[in-house]
């Protein structure tokens, strides 16, 4: 799952930033960079035909690791609004859900767009989703602080009940200002961690 040391340095930074302890033995994996997240937990969330929802424009390697799980990609566009924000239609959003949607893929703060999702667009988010509880959250906060504007970065597992349905990815490269050290990490409920971190050792990730 990580070297000792680390796990528990992990678990010592975001524990407090999640509101919760998290145990450094069960709940975090550390992977070849947060990349290496990425494979593991869709595919240990979605099998082959079923359909993974993410928000568009995209970190590309999103539509690389959907494409290697051979699930069924749904975007749902973020639109500029007249202030020129980044915004979601809730509307449409829904409507990318089925019962075949096995996973959301939320990235905020945003690539490449630098979009900060609100508690209320967070909020509606959980909305949708309690409508689909078979649907886990891969959220990738790798850029949690780096935010500008006055904009301030909410964690998603922090919000209601969905620690139970997210495993949140992050990056020690951009943490700690060093891209090129390739090592990431994944925190969730340990029966999700557990999960990717079985094909964390076995995939190959483009």
């Amino acid at each position: 799952m990580g070297h000792l040391l680390l796990v528990e340095e992990i678990a010592k930074y975001y524990g407090p930033k999640l509101g919760r302890e998290i145990d450094p033995l069960s709940e975090i994996c550390v992977t070849q960079g947060a990349n290496g997240s990425l494979s593991p937990i869709i595919q240990a969330m979605a099998n082959p035909g079923d359909e993974v929802v993410y928000f568009e424009p995209t970190f590309p390697m999103y539509l690389d690791h959907m494409q290697l799980a051979g699930v069924k990609e749904k975007s749902v566009p973020l639109h500029v609004n007249k202030d020129g924000d980044w915004v979601f239609n809730p509307d449409e959003l829904r409507a990318a859900f089925s019962n075949k949607t096995k996973l959301l893929i939320l990235n905020s703060p945003h690539n490449p767009t630098g979009k900060c999702f609100t508690r209320e667009e967070l909020e509606l988010i959980s909305d949708v989703l309690d409508e689909y509880p078979d649907c886990f959250v891969l959220s990738d906060e790798v850029y949690d602080f780096l935010t500008f504007d006055n904009l301030k970065h909410i964690p998603f597992s922090t919000i209601r009940d969905n620690w139970l349905r997210t495993i949140t990815v992050y990056s020690g490269g951009k943490l700690l200002n060093a891209t090129g050290w390739k090592v990431g990490w994944m925190i969730g409920p340990q029966k999700l961690v557990y999960l990717a971190s079985i094909l964390s050792n076995t995939t190959y990730y483009c």
